[in-house]
This record gives C-alpha cells, sequence and structure tokens, in this order.
C-alpha cells in the first residue's frame, strides 16, 4: 500500500481502538488491540502520517525512535524493596517505572489527552539485549512491568532490510502478534500532498515526468545512492529561499540533497531550463491579466504546439501560484473564524471576571500555548495566528475605543460584524470576500485559457485535479461542473492503470518462482 492509504488505515484502527460501548467500556479489549507495525523504506512519510492522523482523531501523540534507548531506559531500573509474605519479611527486586511508559503518563498530565498513538520507530533495528522487551511490548503492551495506559494505540515502524544493515527480521512470534502494513513509496500520492505543501513548481513537474527518479535507493558495500522523498522536501524550501535571496545554485548543490548523481545533474539541467521557460511563456503576465486577448491566444497556440515537457512545465507554474493564492485565502478564513472564537471567549471572560483586569485573560492564553509548544501540539503556523489575533484583540482592548469595545462586547451574545462595530469586522469581512472573489474569478480565468491550449488532455486533468486536491479550494465558488464526466473518465483510466501495473508485477513475480 502507499503512505495516504497507511494513514487511512491508522485512523481507522484509532477510532476502533479507542470506540466506547453505552457504560464508556472499550469495545475492543486491549488484549485483542494488535499493534499496528508499519514497515517501508526511510524518507517516505511514515512519521509525518502520525502526526496527520492524531490530528485527525483529535488524540495526543508520542513519538520515539527506540534505538535511542538503552534497555535500562526502556524497562527501567532494578530496585530493592521489602516486602512481607506471612511472618517473614524479604528483601526483593523491583523495577522503576519504564521512561517510555512514564512519558506517556505525563504526557497525559500536562496536555489532558486520555488517548493517543504511541509511535515507536526504527522497532526492527533494536539491539539484541532489547529484542525479547520489544516482543513483550508487542504482545502485552508493558515494559518491564508497567502498562501502557489504556487509550493508547501501539503504532511502530521500521525499514526493510535492504534499506538498513542494522535491522534483524522479525521471527513469527512477533509478527503474529501485529497488523503488518507494508508500505511503498509512490510518486503519484507524494505529488498531491506535495502541491498542499506548496513544494517548488519545478521539482513537481520533474517528478511529473520522471516518476521513476522519486525514489532509488542503492545501498551496497561499494556505493551509496539514494533519492528520497525527504530528500525532495528538504531541497525544495532551501532552493526558493536561494531564489528569494537571488541566489544561483548549481548541480553540487542539487547533491547535496539527490544522492544519486545522474539525478542531481538530470534535474540541475531541467531547472535551468524551467527558469528559460517560465519567461518565454509568460506566465506571471497571464496570472495578473495583463494579456491583450490577441496576446492569449498567440500564447495558447505556442502551447498547444509545444512538447509535452513545455506544457508539464507550464502547468505546474500555474498550479503552484494559484496554490499560493488559496492557500492565503484559507489562512485568512481561518484568521477570521479563529479571532471571533477568541473575542467570543474574551467576552465570556469579562462577564465573568469584571472589565477591570483583561491581562488575566492573555495570561490563561500565554500559559495554554506555553503547554501546547512544549509538547509539540502547535504548529508554527497555528502559533503564528494565535500571536496576531492576541495584538489585534490587544489593540482593540487597550486602544482609544477601549470603553465602546467593552460595552459592546459585554452585551453581545455572538462576536459578529452586527455586535461589534467597533471591532472592524465587517471590514474584514468585505476584504476577505473581495479577495475570494478574485481567487474565484483567476481560477475560471486559468481553466479556460489551459482548456483552450491544450483541449481536454492530459495538461486539464492534471490542472483540474490539482486545483480539487488543494484542500482550500471548497472555501471558493469554483465549481466546473461540465468537466465533472471528462474527470470521471480520466480518474477511472488512472485507476485501471494502475490495477494493470499491478497486475504486471504479480505475474512477473510468480514467473521467478
Amino acid at each position: 500500500m502507499n503512505i495516504r492509504e497507511a494513514k487511512e488505515e491508522i485512523i481507522r484502527t484509532v477510532r476502533a481502538y479507542t470506540a466506547k460501548d453505552d457504560r464508556g467500556c472499550g469495545r475492543i479489549p486491549s488484549v485483542r488491540q494488535r499493534p499496528v507495525l508499519l514497515i517501508g523504506p526511510p524518507g517516505i512519510g511514515k512519521t509525518a502520517i502520525m502526526e496527520q492522523a492524531a490530528e485527525e482523531c483529535g488524540v495526543g501523540l508520542l513519538a520515539y525512535t527506540i534505538t535511542h534507548h538503552t534497555r535500562q531506559s526502556a524497562v527501567g531500573l532494578p530496585q530493592l524493596v521489602t516486602r512481607t509474605f506471612g511472618d517473614r519479611e524479604y528483601t526483593m527486586t523491583e523495577y522503576t517505572m519504564s521512561e517510555i511508559v512514564g512519558s506517556v503518563y505525563e504526557y497525559q498530565e500536562r496536555t489532558g489527552y486520555r488517548e493517543g498513538i504511541l509511535f515507536i520507530d526504527e522497532i526492527n533495528c533494536v539491539s539484541e539485549t532489547l529484542a525479547p522487551t520489544m516482543l513483550q511490548f508487542l504482545q502485552y503492551k508493558t515494559f518491564g512491568n508497567h502498562r501502557v495506559p489504556e487509550g493508547w494505540v501501539i503504532v511502530a515502524a521500521g525499514n526493510p532490510q535492504e534499506y538498513n544493515r542494522s535491522v534483524r527480521e522479525l521471527d513469527m512470534a512477533a509478527l503474529d502478534r501485529v497488523r503488518l502494513l507494508n508500505v511503498e513509496a509512490d510518486a503519484s500520492v507524494w505529488q498531491d500532498y506535495a502541491q498542499r505543501q506548496g513544494v517548488h513548481p519545478v521539482i513537481l513537474s520533474y517528478l511529473k515526468l520522471h516518476p521513476e527518479h522519486f525514489y532509488q535507493v542503492t545501498l551496497t558495500r561499494e556505493r551509496q545512492e539514494f533519492v528520497t522523498a525527504r530528500g525532495w522536501e528538504d531541497l525544495s524550501v532551501l532552493l526558493s529561499e536561494y531564489e528569494r535571496q537571488g541566489l544561483s545554485v548549481d548541480r553540487s548543490f542539487m547533491e547535496e540533497f539527490l544522492r544519486v548523481p545522474k539525478i542531481a545533474s538530470d534535474f540541475a539541467s531541467y531547472y535551468q531550463l524551467c527558469h528559460t521557460y517560465a519567461g518565454m511563456y509568460r506566465i506571471r503576465e497571464l496570472l495578473e491579466d495583463r494579456l491583450t486577448e490577441e496576446e492569449k491566444k498567440t500564447l495558447q497556440t505556442q502551447l498547444g504546439e509545444a512538447s509535452g515537457e513545455v506544457r508539464c512545465i507550464f502547468v505546474r507554474h500555474l498550479l503552484s501560484a494559484v496554490s499560493e493564492q488559496m492557500t492565503d485565502y484559507g489562512r485568512r478564513c481561518r484568521h477570521d473564524k479563529r479571532e471571533k472564537e477568541v473575542l467570543a471567549q474574551f467576552a465570556s471572560y469579562i462577564r465573568t471576571e469584571g472589565r477591570e483586569h483583561p491581562e488575566g485573560f492573555f495570561e490563561r492564553r500565554s500559559h495554554a500555548l506555553q503547554v501546547r509548544r512544549e509538547n509539540d501540539l502547535l504548529k508554527p503556523w497555528e502559533e503564528q495566528m494565535e500571536q496576531e489575533v492576541d495584538e489585534r484583540l490587544k489593540l482593540l482592548i487597550f486602544g482609544s475605543r477601549r470603553q465602546e469595545f467593552l460595552k459592546e462586547l459585554a452585551a453581545c451574545r455572538k462576536a459578529d460584524e452586527e455586535s461589534l462595530p467597533s471591532a472592524g469586522l465587517g471590514k474584514e469581512r468585505e476584504h476577505l470576500e473581495a479577495q475570494k472573489a478574485n481567487l474565484t474569478g483567476l481560477l475560471h480565468r486559468m481553466t479556460d485559457f489551459i482548456a483552450g491550449a491544450f483541449g481536454e488532455d492530459l495538461e486539464l486533468s492534471d490542472w483540474m485535479h490539482g486545483i480539487q486536491n488543494h484542500g482550500d479550494c471548497k472555501l471558493t465558488d469554483f465549481r466546473r461542473p461540465e468537466m465533472e464526466a471528462f474527470l470521471a473518465q480520466t480518474n477511472q483510466e488512472a485507476r485501471l492503470r494502475k490495477k494493470v501495473e499491478e497486475m504486471e508485477v504479480l505475474y512477473e513475480t510468480a514467473d521467478r518462482k
């Protein structure tokens, strides 16, 4: 399965294992909750999907790389205790609480999460002394004498032997106690994720043309060559910053991330080519609607006669640009929603605590954010949004119209434009509506342009899939119902091609046997 399918299976597992009956008891007893074991090559996003799954399920997440632990930290340290049996007193050995189990309890206390995912990475690379402990952990959810708390789902991960010389093959006893998910690198699935994350358009177009270069690993005594999803994403981040600062890049720069020389060299040449095409086909002018109708028709003709490589580069650059604008609009919508939520919370605070000491509200928020930050529950964009909301609210509270604003807030039951005219929420809503109209118009214009240049071909399908797959597209008014039949057909053809490829692999495997 691919990494997206693995994430969905983990989400289903968490929801099944944490389901409760009418009495509040777990529907599946702990002894029947087999840990999930992901086996797949390094750098494909196994750790990333844990964060996504925990967020979607609304549970906590605690992650450990087991190879960083000794037997003592995993199991606990021995200590002498006194016990009385009958009339005699005995000295016995007990173990202190495992560091890992203890961390789960501490996490519960700090965050309030009573359910979560305990993620153990590199589980098949443990030392010989820890191997029996891992078997006990997989079977009984215990480290030493201490159990993982109820409500916590165990997910473990490891690499196949061909990718890591330290791997210890799991025996039947261990495999019979887990749900094994074999995960493979899938370029098309990563493309969807990468576009949402704003990965550089040149990388996206290159991998669209050369999906075989997405993931390659050769580990032998003679050479270690590899290209991974992690490498492409890290390259994207630094490449974008180099461009912003006007710094040049060459093949050696690419080789720092793409450790297969042939791929690094090929991508470096492709990168330079893309810069030439981006200017030649006037992408920025097209997006800003600065071309005349005649110029647009000329450009459509040129693109229609261009090679598949040029078409792909053009569409990916357009997708990258509109994706950035959709992300910005989505961010502003979330900011607007969050601002109203905090305003409502502050209104409740002053009704109960009084208007004299609003500082107490911000102290509480600061403490809550600090707890989330310390437990890795606060994403950078969330922290920035919370800080911006606080700054905006402080301007209202401590500004020249303070008394008017506090009076309105104390009287309102809902933080909206009508209840809080002094807060300027009406103008913010007008700006959002204007941005939405402009963005929706841009999406329609670019869709019409691509359809006029390429017709109902692969480029139009790629464009529509990219737009609809963006999480913030649903916030706009962009709809093209006349294209639904075309998209359904292309999606079905893609599924059939994938099925044929899977069957061909099965037949090849059977022939080798």
